[in-house]
C-alpha cells in the first residue's frame, strides 16, 4: 500500500498528521509524465479508508513493461484517472510552497 511506503520513508502520518502537515500532498508521476494527486490525510489510514495499492507484480509475476515496473491502484475511486502505470516518482510536496 501507498501508506506504508510514505510510513518507511519517514513521512508524517498517523497521530503526527495534524496542523501545517494536513498542507502536504503526494505527487506521483508516470514515466510519460502523467501526474496525479493525493493529499496526506486521504492516504492516512487513521483519517480514511480508501486503499492505494502500489503493484509490483500480478499473480506472482512482475507487471508488464507496460504498467510496470510499478502501477498505483486506487480501487475505490469511481473512475480510474488517478490509476498510474509506469510509475516513476513519488514525492511529498507542501502546498505552502
Amino acid at each position: 500500500m501507498l501508506w506504508t511506503i510514505l510510513d518507511s520513508a519517514g513521512v508524517t502520518l498517523g497521530k503526527d498528521l495534524r496542523g501545517e502537515n494536513l498542507a502536504k500532498y503526494v505527487l506521483v508521476k508516470a514515466r510519460d509524465g502523467y501526474e496525479v494527486v493525493f493529499s496526506l490525510s486521504e492516504i492516512d489510514r487513521e483519517f480514511s479508508d480508501k486503499i492505494i495499492l502500489l503493484a509490483y507484480e500480478v499473480e506472482g509475476k512482475p507487471l508488464a513493461a507496460t504498467e510496470g515496473p510499478f502501477r498505483l491502484v486506487v480501487p475505490q475511486d469511481k473512475k480510474h484517472a488517478r490509476w498510474i502505470r509506469q510509475l516513476v516518482s513519488i514525492q511529498v510536496l507542501f502546498s505552502k510552497n
